[in-house]
């Protein structure tokens, strides 16, 4: 009987990551296409529209988009907006934090998440945690950093206030350790860089 259970609990191991990324694309897909084939349907002449002409263009609208934030004026009326937008106080606190993990998750130049630390907690209790502040302002000590530390399995976290010398930096991709610490280290393909246990 173990070993039915057992056999039973590699197939959804293998089958569960397949089928959510496969619902995830189709959800997008499916809701490009009914958003923007109505649109297309009206543009263009009778006839000419064909299933999946909605997915290709919500993909060049959002390609067009990120060129568009790239030139100078446009990034001037979207920063006015972003402005705008962050004197609604309700408003304000939903967008901050969106558009703060979508900052988190891409890996933006800017962000200083390009940083992964090996954080000590206790003598040999370690986590994996990434550097979102080197300047604190909330305490005096010049030696603290603010390192983020997401839990396993969910979105969410913790912000810690550190000293500098209990985080140890790791040689190791953001998305590769933030992968490492999301799926609680279940893969077995090593990581260059990757903390040993």
């Amino acid at each position: 009987m173990k070993s039915i259970s057992q056999t039973f609990a590699r197939g959804l191991l293998f089958a569960l990551p397949i089928a959510i990324t496969l619902g995830a694309l189709y959800w997008f897909f499916s809701w490009a296409e009914s958003l923007l084939s109505p649109l297309l349907e009206y543009l263009l002449p009778q006839g000419w529209y064909i299933t999946g002409m909605g997915v290709l263009s919500g993909l060049v609208i959002i390609f067009m988009l990120g060129l568009l934030v790239q030139a100078y004026l446009l990034r001037q009326l979207f920063e006015w907006l972003e402005r705008s937008l962050n004197r609604i106080p309700l408003v304000k606190t939903l967008y901050g934090s969106a558009r703060d993990i979508l900052k988190l998750f891409s890996g933006s130049e800017e962000q200083e998440l390009q940083k992964v630390v090996l954080v000590t907690l206790h003598e040999d209790i370690r986590m994996i945690g990434f550097v979102t502040n080197e300047h604190i302002d909330l305490i005096d000590d010049e030696d603290v950093i603010a390192v983020y530390v997401p839990l396993s399995y969910q979105v969410g976290g913790h912000l810690l206030y550190l000293p500098r010398h209990r985080c140890e930096p790791l040689d190791i991709p953001v998305k590769a350790a933030m992968q490492q610490v999301l799926t609680a280290h279940i893969s077995q393909s090593p990581q260059p860089g990757a903390p040993r246990v």
